[in-house]
């Protein structure tokens, strides 16, 4: 496809149980520069947690294990893997996430820190996704999704920055980067965190409060700029 009929795709999770969540506001922010900047651009949303997904069960283990042993690694391929009726409702369930995530040039994801992790909701549609024909290939460390820009903003109750003493705590990060290793998806990939956000309403983080809005300040200004930007 030649650039001048390129038409930039932003698929744009939420997965933060409050509707009102820091994190909402930051990817919401994110997703209106980025279509202003993008105005023919297509964009995809889905909230993971006002419309949770179903958790990987045995029937899409089995089809991932079939692919494994078969040595599946086309995409289209993938796309009939399922062979039973309990695997055809599971793959039903998959595929349209898969379709989704490889049509993106850009991934836009809203995530809240849950007890020093990622929300079970976000997990459940990683675990979807990450299919044998999408991991990056072991000789090449390529695969379809190489080359896609994700964007991870973050809200977290507390501080866990290089230096504070939670810093050791951060499972979200660490996590992400390597899970978004496995398929192709570390060579462009941005986070924004957003810290202190407990700070508004627990007693004993109060003091925080002003260091909470700076936080916020900073994180709102880094997602505008880079919403302006393109994938690599």
């Amino acid at each position: 496809m030649s650039l001048e009929n390129f038409v930039s795709h932003l698929l744009h999770l939420d997965a933060s149980a409050r509707p009102g969540s820091v994190s909402r506001r930051l990817s919401a922010a994110f997703a209106e520069v980025w279509q202003e900047n993008n105005p023919t651009g297509r964009r995809t949303y889905r909230d993971l947690a006002a419309q949770p997904l179903a958790h990987v069960d045995s029937a899409q283990i089995e089809i991932m294990t079939r692919m494994e042993a078969t040595g599946v690694r086309e995409p289209v391929a993938a796309r009939t893997a399922a062979t039973t009726e309990a695997e055809r409702a599971s793959w039903a369930v998959t595929w349209p996430l898969v379709e989704e995530l490889t049509a993106a040039d850009t991934v836009l994801i809203g995530l809240p820190m849950y007890n020093f992790s990622v929300p079970s909701s976000f997990k459940a549609w990683f675990d979807r996704v990450a299919i044998p024909p999408l991991i990056v290939d072991h000789a090449t460390s390529q695969g379809p999704l190489s080359g896609t820009r994700v964007v991870v903003v973050t809200a977290r109750g507390g501080a866990y920055g290089p230096g504070t003493p939670r810093a050791g705590s951060d499972f979200q990060e660490p996590y992400l980067r390597a899970a978004f290793g496995m398929l192709g998806l570390a060579d462009d990939l941005t986070f924004v965190h957003a810290e202190l956000t407990k700070s508004e309403h627990v007693p004993r983080l109060a003091g925080f409060r002003q260091k909470a809005a700076d936080s916020l300040a900073v994180a709102l200004d880094t997602v505008a700029k880079a919403a302006t930007a393109q994938p690599r």
